[in-house]
Formats: structure tokens, C-alpha cells, sequence
């Protein structure tokens, strides 16, 4: 794949997310279908236009078949290319459905699975991993299938969950597609380069009307099938990089919103708490708690997430045991800095208490 046809994969994203997202919000708008501030959960003050992941899904689609068009030879009667629509749609039906009556959370989380199964059978798999001390173990298929379908819903709620603020999910999501763009091309995999760059395209065009002050959100529907297309991004060729790029590379890649989802459940659980119950302790409410502004915070993830991007394309050239030691040092990393944000906010409260007081 040449850079011309990357460009025009890109720019067929783009183009299309930007008047999508347009039209959409102006539809909403005139239906009336709005995100009302509600709870200590919304951030926003003021009802915004609702449903921007129905554009950001056309859009998607629209790019989609514009690949086809511009590398024939690679996506003619592919079968991942119709399970990407197919479990695309299948998705953002779901996420318009709980935007619009709000599914109770095993509704949703047996969809996500139910998806993951989908897409098990059009070829996008967790079949193997390497071992750094040895030989790659292949996964038996119901394992296999276990895998998948729970990678699945991992990465649909974590973008999910880091969706609390203008631009941070779009954002995220399309930081960590030109991260995948650029390990698929040192691969050698167009067409993960090219699903990569679809999902910064979509990205990068819905973020105008998504960055702080917001005029649409993208709802569920939006973060579901953001998740869902880095999900199916880093599954893509598993069966050609067993560990790094199925698994471990991914890992840091997204990062953010995986350890956002993996230190969400675990702290609810240890509360006695429902794992599936939102709350205002995502990293970014806590961000904003210690007295950063919203487009500040929003930014400090986006650059986050471009560190772990580097990280990320650096590993994949690395040998398997390197990429295993680097990974978990930034894993305990990521919990040293949730222990200082706890501490801070702890020196912020008594500061607080000081004050009243006195």
C-alpha cells in the first residue's frame, strides 16, 4: 500500500466524519434529541445534541468502502472486511438502544459478547501468545473464543468509560489508531495501516464538534464502536504476531482506557460496589477534583496516550522478554501515579477542612 492510497483512506474518513457529524447534529437538534445534564455524573451544564455516534458509524462505513475502492486487490471478497461492518452495526444498534432506554448492564455486556462471537467467526481471534521463556502456546478454541469475546467487551468499556469529558475518548481512540497505523506498517499489514487510519480519520473529524464546549456527544453508540474497531484493529493479525501485536502491544497502546477499566471494576468490587454502576472516579473526574480545568485534563491524557504510543511502537521491535519487562514497569508506573493522585487529593481535602474550620 502506497502513501497515496493512505491518504486517500484518511482523507475519506475525515471528509465523511466532518459532514456526518454535521448533518447528525443538526437532526438532532430539530428532534430534539439531547444529552440533559442530570446527576453529579455529567460534566456538561447545558442539554447538547445526542446520537454523534450514528455519524461517526456512516462515516466509518463510508471510509470503509472507499478502502475497497482504492486497494481492490486487498479487500475484494474478504471476509474480515464484511465481519468489520457487520459487527460494526450490530454494536452501534446496541449503543443507540441504551442511549435511548438505557439497557441494564448485563443487556449490554452479554451484547458486547455477543459480538465478540461474531467476530470470533470472521476471523478476528486471540488463537496464541508467544512465551517469553519459550515456545508459543497455542490457545485451545473455546479458550480461544473466551479470549476474544472478553477482549471485546474490555476495550467497548473502556473507551466507554473515558468518555466523561469534551474530546477525551475521539481523542484517545484517535491517538492510539496512528499509533496501530504505524506498527501495522512497520509489520507490513495494509489492511490494519489502513483500519487504523479509517479510526483516526473518524476520530479527527468528529472532534470539532466534540472538543470543549461540545455540540454533539457521541452517546454509547460512539464509544462502543470505537472500542469495537480498536478491539477488531489489534486482533487483526494475531495470527502473524502472536503476542506483540495481539496482545501486549495493544495493551500499552490503549493503555489508558484498559487500566481505566481494569482499576474501575477492581475498586468497585473492593467497595462492594456494582462493577457496572458509574461513579465519578474515573481518572479524569479525579484529575479535574485536584484542580486542573477540563480542557487541561483532557490534553494531559492525550498526551498520555501518545507516550504510550511510543512506548508501544518501541516494544514491538523488541524481543519478547524486553517487551514483558518494559510492560510491566509501566504498569506499576500507572499504579504509582494512582497512589499519588490519591494522596493529593487526601492533602487537598484536609486543606479544604482547614479551611472551613477556621
Amino acid at each position: 500500500m502506497n502513501p497515496v492510497q493512505l491518504a486517500l483512506i484518511f482523507a475519506a474518513a475525515l471528509s465523511a466524519s466532518l459532514m456526518l457529524t454535521w448533518i447528525t447534529r443538526g437532526i438532532m437538534r430539530r428532534l430534539c434529541v439531547f444529552d440533559i445534564p442530570a446527576g453529579g455524573r455529567k460534566a456538561h451544564g447545558r442539554p447538547v445534541a445526542y446520537e454523534g455516534g450514528l455519524a461517526m458509524h456512516f462515516a466509518f462505513l463510508a471510509a470503509l468502502i472507499a478502502a475497497a475502492f482504492a486497494v481492490p486487490e486487498f479487500f475484494y471478497d474478504n471476509l474480515q472486511m464484511r465481519g468489520l461492518a457487520i459487527g460494526a452495526t450490530l454494536i452501534v444498534a446496541v449503543g443507540v438502544a441504551d442511549d435511548l432506554v438505557d439497557l441494564r448492564p448485563l443487556v449490554k455486556l452479554a451484547a458486547q459478547l455477543t459480538v465478540g462471537i461474531v467476530m470470533y467467526y470472521h476471523d478476528f481471534r486471540i488463537e496464541k501468545i508467544t512465551n517469553p521463556f519459550g515456545e508459543e502456546i497455542a490457545f485451545w478454541a473455546g479458550v480461544s473464543l473466551a479470549g476474544t469475546m472478553l477482549w471485546y467487551a474490555l476495550l467497548m468499556n473502556g473507551i466507554n468509560m473515558i468518555d466523561g469529558l469534551d474530546g477525551l475518548a475521539a481523542g484517545i481512540a484517535g491517538i492510539s489508531g496512528l499509533t496501530l497505523c504505524a506498527i501495522a506498517l512497520d509489520m507490513n499489514q495494509p489492511f490494519g495501516a489502513a483500519l487504523a487510519l479509517i479510526i483516526a480519520g473518524i476520530c479527527c473529524g468528529f472532534l470539532p464538534f466534540n472538543f470543549s464546549p461540545a455540540t454533539i456527544f457521541m452517546g454509547d453508540a460512539g464509544s462502543m464502536l470505537l472500542g469495537f474497531l480498536l478491539a477488531s484493529l489489534t486482533l487483526l493479525s494475531s495470527t502473524k504476531a502472536p503476542a506483540l501485536f495481539a496482545l501486549l502491544v495493544p495493551l500499552l497502546a490503549l493503555g489508558l482506557p484498559l487500566f481505566e477499566t481494569i482499576f474501575a471494576f477492581v475498586r468497585r468490587a473492593a467497595q462492594g460496589q456494582h462493577p457496572f454502576r458509574g461513579d465519578r472516579r474515573h481518572l479524569h473526574h479525579r484529575f479535574i477534583s485536584l484542580g486542573f480545568s477540563e480542557k487541561r485534563t483532557v490534553l494531559i491524557f492525550y498526551y498520555i496516550t501518545a507516550y504510550f504510543g511510543v512506548i508501544a511502537w518501541v516494544l514491538q521491535r523488541l524481543e519478547a522478554r524486553a517487551t514483558l519487562a518494559l510492560a510491566i514497569i509501566v504498569g506499576v508506573g500507572m499504579i504509582f501515579v494512582v497512589e499519588n493522585m490519591r494522596y493529593l487529593e487526601k492533602r487537598r481535602s484536609s486543606g479544604s477542612n482547614s479551611k472551613d474550620n477556621g
